[in-house]
């Protein structure tokens, strides 16, 4: 008799719960489905690509290092396939919310930066993130598959303030696209200038520079190179036009010769990538 008291007792009790649960209003439900299951709230992010200079394009799988470096995935493959036809871009968000746009392959044979890059375009993919990302691995894919430093004999990073070049056109879009922080990734020789893992920056006359350029810095460990006004120094490079078009611009540095990928250079890359994109609370 004691054992059916509680049985009886207990499906009274289950009984009475599910009346209390079916009694929840519909927000109340769904905020309990929310608190239990948050993945079911991660979205990701649309992604799109595009290319925003044409002249440029090159099979950059011609690059031993690229080949065997990048992910062989859907979005990689597409990106490469794109890249044929010029400088692609790939968009991560819908053009709302704090904008970034991170270069790579300004100099074909500086790698580092255009695996990372590649890197980062399957790690935002599928993710959730606070902005529009623009990533730009390859600026110019024909030197890129070459392993050349040079585009038709110029160094695309003394040149953006010059119309009509690649560069100047990708600086172009940025204000086109209204980016409101903007990096230039690159690989350094060891013993070169800079010559260590390095960011550089200027404060006049975009003073947020320096700010992105400080953050970068005290996430990763790689020194801060300040220079008081853009365009003095390095008057044609991509991050000085960019901070003279008001668009705050730091130019990321990690040690390996060019034309090879010296071991860690591109997670250090990488790590300068996360550190923007973390600036402005993107990801």
């Amino acid at each position: 008799m004691k054992n059916k008291r509680i049985i009886l007792f207990s499906l009274i009790l289950c009984f009475a719960v599910i009346i209390s649960i079916s009694g929840l209003s519909s927000s109340d439900a769904t905020q309990l489905r929310k608190s239990d299951y948050p993945s079911v709230q991660a979205v990701g992010t649309t992604v799109s690509m595009n290319v925003i200079v044409n002249g440029t394009g090159g099979n950059v799988t011609n690059n031993f290092y690229i080949k065997n470096s990048i992910l062989n995935s859907d979005l990689a493959n597409q990106v490469v396939e794109i890249a044929k036809n010029g400088t692609p871009m790939v968009v991560f968000g819908d053009g709302s919310g704090p904008k970034t746009m991170i270069i790579a392959g300004v100099h074909g044979n500086e790698l580092s930066a255009q695996i990372a890059a590649m890197k980062m375009i399957d790690y935002l993919n599928g993710k959730q993130i606070r902005g529009t990302v623009y990533i730009v691995p390859f600026a110019a894919p024909s030197i890129t598959a070459q392993n050349e430093r040079y585009w038709n004999g110029q160094n695309l990073n003394s040149v953006a303030n010059v119309a009509g070049t690649p560069t100047n056109q990708i600086i172009n879009k940025a204000k086109e696209l209204k980016v409101v922080e903007l990096g230039d990734f690159h690989s350094t020789q060891p013993g070169g200038d800079p010559g260590k893992y390095s960011v550089f920056c200027s404060k006049s006359p975009t003073y947020e520079s320096y700010n992105i350029a400080k953050y970068v810095s005290q996430q990763t460990g790689c020194k801060l190179i300040a220079y008081q006004n853009a365009g003095k120094k390095y008057p044609g490079a991509v991050e000085d036009v960019s901070n003279l078009a008001s668009i705050p611009a730091v130019t990321c540095e990690v040690v390996s010769p060019h034309g090879i990928v010296a071991s860690g250079s591109v997670d250090n890359s990488f790590s300068q990538m996360i550190a923007l994109l973390k600036y402005k609370g993107t990801i």
